[in-house]
């Protein structure tokens, strides 16, 4: 696990300082060594956090033989070995017993095709001197970052933002589209991030950069298949070879030279990642972090599966005092506004096994795959609904109808709905559309021409997906774009604490198959009555009351872990901001968001502003907390990265 950056310019030299520069601003990323290379027209940086073969083999930037080719490489290839046999049989000779030195290797043997073969997360950049070409590729699902930019004659790349502002005259401007779909989605779409020129290379793809430019292309995407397509195995077949999948790639993600340990919750998701590590390793260390407020600490539920599987436990609390004297360092650290309120915890725990531990399994990916969001990935039951009435019935009585059946607060969301994308806006989001564009400024509202381009890149994937239920829509879109976003924050967290996490929900070999489950074995209503009863209820009413969410992923811990953790309800990670900022935070928050400097951008109507800060003398929002609190991120960001 590493950090790399890069500059590549065929048209003119590069000045080293530059690629100095950039690498020592990833230094938290690889501590233990680091290296440049440098000719006229490409400079490699790295940063090393060592793992697998800690000698001075293992450095990077790596070249081959002959010279011909440097490598830089972040990220762990689970398979490495059977690949280096594969080579070995094909003549070539190792200094090492890195996996580096078989990427370096599989890519003079195979090209661009040597993706094909690796098992595992990474970004990595190969440089042919000979064709003046750098090629650098990412991960299939996204669990190691690359981002690049493309400037006067030329591209560079890193693993973190920090590293392409540390660039020289690289200007630092917002992206106004990233914004506005971060406040409702909690993230940029597609390949943006919040600075403008800045994108990421997207999972699944790679790109060849020389005299004529950088051309992207794809080399894997997130299957789907169509209704007609999928053929139902029965519960027993598909319960036994997400088990073995699980397992396969739990073990896979044990190799290493260093110890290592787990994040456990005590949800269901982590608890059996910790129950398959358990019979592999001995001494295991897990760890956890809560809030000081009653319902914030699931301490209870980790003890009891680390109990159960004889781990080294250790648990942590953060004050709200912590969290909020944490906020600009961590948005500092991200580079961007934080996407979920509790990476400042996962921060902090990443600190505190840094102590004992240098690589983390942790459990993203679960929820996007098993139907783990019931209240969004069950809302297709609500479109029905929408539908039927539609068709069926005057327009007179949608209204009444709606409520009915379970619209209730909902009816007027749900008469807007005369397509799936506008049903899936109006449930997945943290700030509708209509309630950001009320509180944007006309020429916020001018930049971003009403969210034109982020509705559509939403919609084409709709479009992508014509005879896929609606059910595995949501489920893929999860996975391509909600996923990302956990990621990219388990990434930035745990490298800001020099800890490589890992992810064996994200093996693509157990995503490929689970793709192919019918929607019933994940999302599964308790009895026939549930399912009647939900008719007249809304998803959010019906999800984890009258079904069983992440289905298949209960029934294996109902085999394998205590009998407290299988059926326990969906938590996420809870941050109390309600309670915060009603207690005291909103008064620093005000001060932030309503001062003079929050003015002059020009954002927001402030009239608006003030009404959703005051919202509890005038309007009941949802989600209150966390939309003040990215609204906060947003403002904290200005100020660290753009007037500074």
């Amino acid at each position: 696990m590493c950090g790399i950056v890069g500059i590549i310019n065929f048209k003119s030299p590069i000045d080293k300082s530059s690629i100095d520069a950039m690498n020592s601003a990833q230094f938290h990323r690889g501590p233990d060594d680091g290296g440049t290379f440098f000719d006229q027209h490409v400079a490699f940086g790295f940063r090393r956090l060592s793992i697998l073969d800690l000698s001075n083999f293992g450095h990077q930037p790596m070249q081959s033989y002959d010279g011909r080719y440097i490598l830089v490489f972040n990220g762990e290839i689970y398979n490495y070995k059977s690949i280096r046999a594969t080579l070995v049989n094909k003549g070539y000779e190792f200094k090492s017993n890195s996996d580096s030195e078989v990427v370096l290797n599989s890519y003079i043997e195979w090209g661009q095709r040597c993706l094909e073969k690796f098992q595992g997360m990474f970004s990595i950049a190969v440089y042919d001197k000979m064709n003046s070409n750098v090629f650098i590729a990412r991960d299939r699902l996204g669990v190691k970052p690359l981002y690049y930019s493309v400037v006067k004659g030329g591209v560079i790349f890193a693993s973190e933002v920090k590293s392409l502002l540390a660039y020289p005259g690289l200007e630092r401007q917002v992206n106004m589209e990233a914004i506005s779909s971060y406040l409702t989605f909690r993230y940029p779409y597609s390949d943006l991030s919040v600075f403008e020129g800045i994108f990421r290379l997207t999972p699944g793809h790679f790109a060849n950069i020389n005299i004529n430019g950088m051309k992207i292309s794809q080399y894997w995407q997130l299957p789907y298949f169509k209704e007609r397509d999928k053929e139902d195995l029965g519960e027993n077949f598909y319960l036994e070879k997400v088990e073995s999948l699980l397992e396969s790639a739990v073990s896979k993600r044990l190799i290493s030279d260093v110890p290592l340990g787990a994040l456990l919750s005590g949800g269901l998701d982590s608890s059996l990642i910790v129950a398959m590590m358990a019979k592999k390793t001995k001494n295991l260390r897990t760890y956890s972090i809560g809030f000081n407020n009653e319902g914030y600490d699931e301490y209870k539920y980790a003890k009891i599966v680390s109990d159960y599987f004889g781990t080294n436990h250790h648990s942590l609390n953060l004050t709200e005092e912590e969290y909020f004297s944490q906020l600009t360092t961590t948005i500092v650290q991200k580079d961007a506004p934080l996407s979920i309120p509790h990476e400042i915890a996962l921060l902090n725990i990443s600190k505190e096994l840094k102590k004992h531990t240098t690589v983390v399994i942790s459990g993203e990916g679960a929820d996007e795959l098993f139907g783990g969001y019931g209240r969004v990935q069950r809302s297709p039951m609500d479109y029905k609904k929408i539908s039927f009435i539609r068709n069926y019935f005057p327009r007179n009585s949608h209204h009444t109808l709606f409520k009915l059946f379970g619209a209730k607060s909902h009816s007027s969301q749900w008469l807007k709905s005369s397509s799936e994308a506008e049903h899936f806006f109006s449930v997945y989001n943290w700030m509708p559309f209509e309630e950001k564009w009320s509180l944007f400024s006309e020429d916020t509202m001018n930049t971003i021409n009403h969210d034109r381009k982020n509705i559509d890149f939403w919609v084409s994937d709709f479009q992508k997906l014509e005879g896929v239920s609606f059910y595995d829509k949501i489920l893929y879109l999860f996975e391509k774009n909600h996923l990302t976003c956990l990621l990219d924050r388990l990434d930035s967290m745990s490298m800001a604490a020099s800890v490589e996490a890992r992810v064996p929900f994200v093996d693509h070999e157990l995503v490929e198959f689970v793709s192919k489950i019918p929607i019933h074995y994940k999302l599964k209503w308790k009895s026939k009555f549930h399912k009647y009863r939900a008719i007249f209820r809304n998803s959010f009413e019906a999800s984890e009351q009258m079904d069983d969410s992440k289905y298949l992923l209960r029934k294996l811990g109902q085999k394998i872990l205590p009998k407290e953790i299988p059926n326990r309800k969906k938590t996420g990670f809870p941050v109390p901001l309600d309670s915060w900022i009603n207690s005291g935070m909103i008064k620093y928050t005000k001060e932030i968001l309503l001062d003079d400097k929050s003015k002059s951008r020009g954002l927001y109507n402030f009239k608006k502003l003030e009404k959703l800060l005051n919202h509890k003398q005038n309007l009941d929002y949802d989600f209150w907390g966390k939309k003040v609190w990215m609204m906060l991120n947003i403002e904290i960001w200005h100020q660290e990265f753009i007037d500074k």
